[in-house]
């Protein structure tokens, strides 16, 4: 999972303040206008030309990627009329996903959720989207998104695409928000089963780490999910201003897709739960099993000591009230000899109670 760490707003700031971070990278900004007969696509290299773009065809999409550029963002509020709060937001990149309704725009956040480049870390990053009367305006922290399908879509002009107003593309674009979880989870679950896999042959502490990691990134999944589902929820139920009835329908199907990858986190979280616990008992029986040996190992050397340390004393034969044994001429060989019946008769009872692999 990707953790990162973001400085707290300064306490006190008026309404719409923006504070942006110094290492988002500076905005990248695309356009694509469209209509059942017309489309055109570029980037944006100027901001003033942002005012001759609106009202050209009947649908504009505008995406932008990045946000370290506090005059693009407000030229961009100044001609979509975006309320100073709903900026503030779009800035603020650690928002809950939800849905408000505003005088000229419905505004929305979700997530985009990915497997980090480097280890077994969860990505994410929040997505803004404005849907109005003429434009869909899209907002990312950062270059790379998952709505390249739908620019396909467009571009092979494809009817339901090209014909459908603002809010069949903003309905597009959430879709494949949503889709976009599908090979998240597939990839997790995947994860989980290799985790499985190793806990029972090779139960390293590296892999306890692993399996704390893995925890981590399903605290973050659900914790995007669930608030995403009450937004798919109310867009499909409410009369929000720039969806129409038409586009609810599809709506409804995306929240039906939100509630399958929910079922999928949730059936994940006994496994994650059950991960840390199957280790701590692998690793438990296993060091239970190494002292067990251990300790049968130092009872069965016990009396193979005791008899070592008698005749080792090395007391002088010539003496009545010494040991006879120690003149007798085959000693060595008989004591040896005792020793090792000791230590097999000793084997063979602890192998009959159970204690060495066997059948109590």
């Amino acid at each position: 999972m990707s953790r990162r760490r973001r400085k707290s707003a300064p306490i006190g700031l008026p309404p719409g303040t923006l504070l942006i971070d110094p290492e988002a990278p500076p905005p990248v900004v695309h356009f694509m206008g469209f209509g059942p007969d017309e489309l055109e696509e570029g980037t944006v290299e100027d901001i003033s030309v942002l005012e001759g773009l609106r009202g050209r065809w009947p649908v504009l999409w505008l995406n932008i990627n990045g946000l370290g550029d506090e005059a693009v963002l407000r030229k961009v509020a100044e001609v979509f009329k975006l309320h100073k709060l709903a900026l503030e937001d779009v800035v603020n990149t650690n928002q809950r996903p939800k849905v408000e309704a505003w005088p000229e725009s419905t505004y929305i956040v979700l997530r985009s959720l990915t497997w980090g480049k480097v280890g077994e870390k969860l990505d994410h990053e929040q997505i803004s989207l404005f849907v109005g009367p003429d434009f869909v305006l899209t907002v990312q922290e950062r270059i790379g998104d998952p709505f390249e399908p739908v620019r396909k879509r467009i571009r092979d002009r494809r009817p339901a695409m090209v014909q459908g107003g603002p809010d069949y593309l903003g309905y597009a674009l959430i879709d494949a928000l949503v889709d976009g979880y599908f090979p998240v989870i597939q990839e997790f679950s995947d994860l989980l089963d290799d985790f499985e896999e190793e806990v029972d042959e090779r139960p390293t502490r590296s892999l306890h780490t692993r399996i704390r990691t893995a925890r981590r990134a399903h605290i973050l999944l659900r914790r995007n999910l669930w608030p995403a589902r009450d937004v798919l929820q109310r867009l499909q139920n409410s009369d929000l201003p720039f969806f129409s009835t038409d586009v609810q329908v599809y709506l409804r199907d995306v929240y039906d897709h939100a509630l399958r990858v929910l079922d999928l986190v949730e059936s994940q979280r006994d496994q994650v739960s059950g991960l840390s616990e199957a280790y701590m008992t692998v690793v438990s029986f296993r060091t239970n099993e190494v002292m067990s040996m251990l300790t049968l190992v130092g009872t069965i050397f016990m009396p193979l000591s005791f008899l070592a340390g008698i005749y080792g004393m090395n007391f002088d034969t010539a003496s009545p009230y010494n040991l006879p044994e120690l003149g007798f001429r085959y000693g060595y060989i008989t004591l040896l000899s005792v020793m090792a019946v000791t230590a097999v008769a000793m084997m063979v009872y602890f192998r009959r109670r159970g204690w060495l692999g066997g059948e109590p």
